[in-house]
């Protein structure tokens, strides 16, 4: 019982980790609400992509804050702030106050980030690793799926009651200290670790580890468009209501849950194509919403994409834990992370960049579709000249 509750626990810690753009389904209702005092639509959406500026700017800051601080230390400070400045908005509408929030509320992020990951490729090994990382990948899209829904169920009481999500994070806090002990004797090797020296990768792991964090930058970067740009799409083609456009989006990542639960297995059939195989699917899924006229081929679209999105991003840290020796994994996990959150952070401005050529949405997507596809041979090619 004691192991369950530990994997949950550890498991718990992805369940957040993607939940700034559980709120997306309020935008309509926020982008009405800040126009009346002079805010444009792009400026309202730096609520969703913001905390990836400061995960990015924490992750960076990591390996300093090791020095000082424990890995127990850095997940519960994590949780704390990414909590309590999650629930600001719901007090307080003052655009300021709530750009600051959502600013920490990624600093928050950032010091659970890496840990989420790693810390599983440092406690499991072998097909054991290989489920536990899939089923973190699952946690993560499932967490975002559950919050996205109660965000959709949420938003008749107001725009900032959607924030009231973020309260789940003291729950998760509450099963870490609770299930997931820090162990002195691994406190102690790892401090007898940093002594050593500082551990660095070499040229060809920098590369390598550097190569799928474009990979993964753009993989996110495009799914973000997908949160950002749905409810628009739903909302203008009078396709359904914001409510509709939450329940798609959690449709999109519960199928997160079959993709986690399958990763092993599609691991063990595909090998080093399976990345490949989900760019190239990710891609199809992004030119099907693009290409939508219904609310019925737009979900099957998502469904699709919510798929080939999870299963592509865990199969990245899998091939990453094969490749990187273990007391390096913590360093490449970070700069993966690094390309995860700019890719995130960024897809605001990469909208705006490429209007010219892409002026509408449904053009938008087929776009973006056709560099996802080329994204993946690139992909083939990194895996098949790493041995």
């Amino acid at each position: 019982m004691k192991k369950t509750m530990k994997r949950i626990s550890l498991l718990s810690l992805s369940l957040m980790l993607i939940s700034s753009f559980s709120i997306t389904a309020g935008l309509p209702a926020m982008k009405a609400y800040f126009s009346q005092f002079g805010y444009s639509a792009g400026q309202v959406e730096l609520f969703v992509s913001l905390p990836a500026f400061a995960v990015v700017a924490m992750l960076f800051l990591n390996s300093l804050i090791e020095r000082w601080m424990s890995e127990r230390q850095m997940i519960v400070a994590g949780l704390l702030l990414f909590s309590t400045s999650g629930l600001v908005p719901l007090v307080v509408q003052h655009y300021p106050l709530i750009f600051l929030s959502r600013l920490l509320f990624g600093l928050g992020t950032g010091m659970i980030n890496a840990k989420a990951i790693s810390i599983i490729s440092e406690r499991y090994s072998g097909n054991d690793k290989t489920r536990m990382l899939g089923y973190r990948g699952s946690a993560e899209v499932v967490g975002s799926a559950i919050l996205t829904f109660i965000v959709g169920q949420l938003l008749p009481l107001g725009w900032p009651a959607i924030f009231a999500v973020y309260g789940a994070g003291y729950l998760i806090l509450l099963l870490y200290l609770l299930f997931v002990p820090y162990p002195k004797e691994k406190k102690q090797a790892s401090l007898k670790e940093k002594k050593k020296g500082s551990a660095r990768l070499h040229s060809p792991q920098w590369r390598f580890s550097l190569m799928l964090a474009v990979i993964a930058g753009i993989i996110i970067c495009f799914n973000s468009i997908i949160s950002l740009r749905v409810p628009d799409i739903i909302v203008d083609a009078r396709m359904g209501t914001a409510t509709t456009a939450g329940t798609v989006l959690s449709l999109m990542q519960l199928t997160g849950i079959v993709a986690g639960v399958g990763f092993a297995s599609l691991t063990h059939v595909f090998k080093k194509n399976l990345l490949m195989i989900m760019c190239f699917g990710f891609g199809i899924a992004l030119a099907l919403i693009g290409l939508s006229g219904q609310l019925w081929s737009l979900v099957l679209g998502t469904l699709l994409a919510g798929f080939t999105y999870s299963t592509g991003v865990t199969s990245i840290f899998y091939h990453l834990s094969e490749k990187i020796p273990t007391n390096l994994l913590n360093l490449a996990t970070s700069l993966v992370l690094i390309g995860c959150n700019l890719g995130s952070a960024l897809s605001s401005f990469f909208i705006q960049l490429v209007t010219p050529l892409a002026p509408t949405n449904h053009l938008l997507f087929v776009w973006i579709g056709a560099l996802m596809v080329g994204t993946g041979v690139f992909a083939s090619q990194l895996l098949a000249r790493t041995k």
